[in-house]
């Protein structure tokens, strides 16, 4: 199972410039600016919303 997921946004080009810019001038991908923004607000939410084990169904061998 993969354990990471790809999400897209979709930018204005009056929004993507400066971020672009601005990514350059700090040598970071636009991708690593991203996610050192997102992370803390995704540790606190992991925090706040754990994630629950799936229940997986019972092997067919398991079956009387």
């Amino acid at each position: 199972m993969r354990r990471k997921k790809t999400i897209t946004i979709e930018l204005d080009r009056d929004d993507w410039w400066p971020l672009c810019r601005y990514a350059a001038k700090e040598k970071i991908s636009i991708r690593g600016l991203a996610r050192k923004t997102l992370m803390p607000l995704i540790d606190d939410l992991k925090r706040r919303y754990p994630r629950q084990p799936v229940n997986e169904s019972p092997s067919i061998d398991d079956v009387h």
